[in-house]
């Protein structure tokens, strides 16, 4: 098998740079992409963010890799929902020609393997309207819609 995972490490920032300018290339023009940017993503350049999130325990950064070389990355909270631990995906990304291969699935298979390990009770995460490809991606790990949200622009 060419595809695994594993957690971020410091040497990772170059490779995460990339990865990060591309998922917010990727989401430009989207349904609910402005939004989203400005109220939900994490904020700040790829490298302070990334250090950031190396460096804090309640984040979880997950590189999925393809024969050893990173072309996705999986960011996650560990937050509390009532009263429990619950494991947030804030936010999932796989180089569009990287697709089809199973990267995304060995950074999900990683998170729940380590939030097993960790009790949490719940994951959660969001997708934007008309991401079917986002949706069906969890949904096969039956992870689904339990709140909607709606907007109007005034």
């Amino acid at each position: 098998m060419s595809e695994s995972a594993r957690f971020a490490e410091i040497s990772d920032l170059a490779e995460f740079e990339y990865l990060h300018a591309s998922s917010r290339e990727n989401i430009n023009g989207r349904k609910g992409a402005e939004q989203w940017l400005e109220i939900n993503s994490l904020k700040g350049d790829s490298d302070v963010l990334f250090q950031n999130l190396v460096n804090d325990s309640n984040y979880l950064c997950v590189l999925g890799l393809y024969e050893d070389h990173p072309f996705g990355f999986l960011i996650a909270e560990q937050t509390q929902l009532q009263g429990e631990l619950s494991v947030d995906i804030r936010e999932v990304f796989v180089d569009p020609e990287a697709r089809e291969v199973g990267i995304g699935e060995a950074m999900m298979d990683f998170l729940l393997e380590w939030a097993r390990s960790a009790s949490a009770a719940t994951l959660t995460s969001r997708a934007l309207p008309g991401d079917r490809e986002l949706k069906n991606f969890f949904e096969r790990y039956k992870v689904t819609a339990r709140l909607i949200e709606v907007a109007r622009r005034l």
